[in-house]
């Protein structure tokens, strides 16, 4: 019997080392040299909402509940590659592809959590040419929201507006 639980207990913690989710990447990555880390506080961003006026966009910032970034564009190579390693085999969970980039090595995957209809959490995860950027977005949005989001910003880039 003890066999048995000895190999339960030893299989389980080889998947729970394996499977890292994105989320723990916060939490491993956020301690490197050079990395940056910031959490934006639901309480912060409540403060922040006071600044907001009526400009483009900011009915979705609004919207925000909290928000954290991790940024490593300082660190050193080894850790860069590593964070890419991490993120290749990490376990997405609860998250659904929203969208994926790859433009010239720069990769880029658009992660949501959805609760009914509203997305509740989106994950930008940036990857190559040294570019290694993770940012979670947590609020109550609309599908609405992000295509008028997308649509604001696309027609700024190209010419539309």
């Amino acid at each position: 019997m003890k066999k048995y639980i000895f190999t339960l207990l030893l299989l389980l913690a080889c998947q729970l080392t394996y499977g890292q989710s994105l989320d723990s990447l916060f939490d491993e990555f956020g301690k490197a040299p050079n990395a940056e880390c910031v959490r934006i506080s639901p309480f912060l961003m409540s403060v922040g909402r006071l600044f907001v006026g009526d400009e483009e966009g900011s009915e979705i910032v609004k919207k925000v509940k909290s928000m954290r970034v991790l940024d490593l564009e300082d660190c050193p190579a080894e850790v860069k590659e590593r964070f890419g390693q991490q993120v290749k085999k990490a376990d997405t969970g609860d998250y659904e592809e929203l969208m994926r980039i790859n433009d010239n090595g720069d990769k880029v995957r658009v992660l949501m959590k959805m609760k009914k209809e509203a997305i509740r959490e989106l994950l930008f995860v940036c990857t190559g040419n040294g570019d290694c950027t993770l940012v979670q977005i947590n609020g109550k949005f609309t599908k609405k929201d992000i295509d008028q989001l997308v649509n604001q910003e696309t027609g700024k880039k190209h010419g539309r507006r």
